[in-house]
C-alpha cells in the first residue's frame, strides 16, 4: 500500500515514503501527503531536524508513471498534478529545519528534486541517479533545474538534464549530488548520527546558519537570515551554550 508514514524520535523526523509495488514512486496523493507531513513537522518545535527516506532497497524511482497518461489527457487532473508539485517544492524551499535525505538504490526523476531539496545527502554504496524528463519528453521545471545548477554547477546539469542517463555513486559524488557515500550496511547509523548531531544544538543557531546558506545561492532571503542571525543575540540558548561551555556540561536547548 502506498503511502507517507512520519515519525518523531528525540527530535529527528523521519519521513518515509512507501510504494513498494513501484519502487516506491510518487502518486499525486502521495506527494500532497508528503507535503502535509513535511510542513507538520517543521512546524513542530520538538522536531529539530528531518530525515527523509525510502521503504526498503529504494529511495524512490520518482513520480508514478501509471498516472501520467491522465495528467495529460485531462485538464483539471493536470493542474492538481501541477499544483500539488509547486506546492510541495515552495514548502520544502520554505522550510525552517534541517533536512536530510537518506538515499539507497533508485533516486530518480522527482526523487532527484527531492533529494536536491535537502541540505544534506548521504547515499549508500551502489545506488543511482538520474532525471529522465528528456527521455520521457518532459520540459524540466525552472526552479528544480536552477536547484540542480546550484548544487552540481552548469557543466554537470547540462550531461544530467541532456542525455537522461544514470548516474553510478561514485560519478554522484564527484558531481556533488550526494555529500558522502557510504557502505549500505551503515547508512541509517551515519543519518541518524548526522540528524542527532544537529538535534542537540541550538535550534535558533542552526536555523539562521540555514537561512544564511540559502541566501548565499538567492540574494533575496538575505533580510530573512539576517533577522534570524539577529534573533540568536541575548537569547535563551546563547546563554545556555556558553554557561554550558564554561560548566563543561552538555547545553539544553530550548528554541527560544
Amino acid at each position: 500500500m502506498a503511502a507517507i508514514d512520519g515519525d518523531v524520535r528525540d527530535g529527528v523526523g523521519l519521513i518515509t515514503m512507501s510504494n513498494p509495488a513501484r519502487r516506491n514512486a510518487l502518486s499525486t496523493a502521495m506527494l500532497g501527503e508528503l507535503e502535509a507531513v513535511v510542513r507538520g513537522m517543521d512546524r513542530d518545535p520538538g522536531v529539530r531536524t528531518i530525515v527523509l527516506r525510502g521503504d526498503g532497497g529504494t529511495f524512490t524511482a520518482g513520480a508514478d508513471i501509471s498516472e501520467f497518461a491522465a495528467h495529460h489527457d485531462s485538464a483539471a487532473a493536470r493542474d492538481t498534478w501541477e499544483r500539488t508539485l509547486t506546492e510541495l517544492f515552495e514548502t520544502l524551499s520554505g522550510l525552517t529545519t534541517p533536512l536530510i535525505a537518506m538515499i539507497r538504490g533508485h533516486c530518480f526523476g522527482a526523487g532527484m528534486a527531492l533529494a536536491l531539496s535537502a541540505d544534506i545527502r548521504v547515499a549508500a554504496e551502489g545506488s543511482r541517479f538520474a532525471i529522465p524528463a528528456a527521455r520521457l519528453g518532459i520540459g524540466y521545471p525552472f526552479a528544480l533545474a536552477q536547484t540542480l545548477v546550484h548544487a552540481v554547477g552548469p557543466a554537470d546539469a547540462s550531461e544530467m538534464l541532456f542525455t537522461a542517463r544514470a548516474y553510478a555513486d561514485t560519478e554522484a559524488l564527484a558531481a556533488g549530488l550526494i555529500n558522502r557515500l557510504v557502505p549500505a550496511a551503515g547508512l541509517e547509523e551515519d543519518v541518524l548520527r548526522t540528524a542527532s548531531a544537529i538535534a542537540a544544538n541550538a535550534p535558533l543557531a542552526v536555523r539562521a546558519a540555514k537561512a544564511a546558506i540559502k541566501a548565499a545561492a538567492h540574494p533575496s532571503m538575505q533580510p530573512r537570515a539576517l533577522a534570524l542571525i539577529a534573533e540568536t543575540a541575548g537569547s535563551h540558548d546563547e546563554r545556555e551554550g556558553q554557561q554550558a561551555f564554561m560548566q563543561r556540561r552538555a547545553p539544553r536547548f530550548e528554541g527560544r
